[in-house]
């Protein structure tokens, strides 16, 4: 089963998929079986497919992946600069592939789950 089939199989029929799309996206980064990059990458077609919310599934990976990585021991500036890092890339590699709007969502996504983890960091 490839990781796109296995995020689809993971958030079909769930009520909260954001939810489950986080904590799977945790479980995998944790586990070290995919790369961030390559989840990311899978989400934004699964959104570019209908099967998700490209934008909402983005923030999902990332916070999910702040997340695995603060847990294995850094801080959360050094994990979102980490996955901005994998983020960035995937997009990239999306909009290459003449997933432009794809792409754009999956950036939104990335600027709103920035923000979301940051917070408790702001005064």
């Amino acid at each position: 089963m490839t990781l796109k089939e296995l995020l689809k199989n993971t958030i079909s029929g769930a009520e909260e998929v954001t939810e489950v799309l986080m904590n799977k996206t945790t479980e995998l980064v944790k586990a070290g079986t995919h790369d961030i990059e390559e989840i990311f990458r899978a989400v934004i077609e699964l959104g570019a497919e209908g099967v998700l919310d490209t934008t909402a599934g983005v923030k999902s990976v990332f916070v999910g992946s702040v997340n695995a990585l603060k847990e294995s021991g850094k801080t959360t500036e050094e994990a979102v600069e980490e996955v901005s890092e994998k983020a960035v890339t995937a997009i990239g590699g999306v909009t290459e592939t003449g997933l432009e709007e794809a792409g754009k969502a999956a950036q939104k996504g990335v600027e709103e789950a920035k923000a979301t983890v940051q917070k408790p960091f702001q005064k």
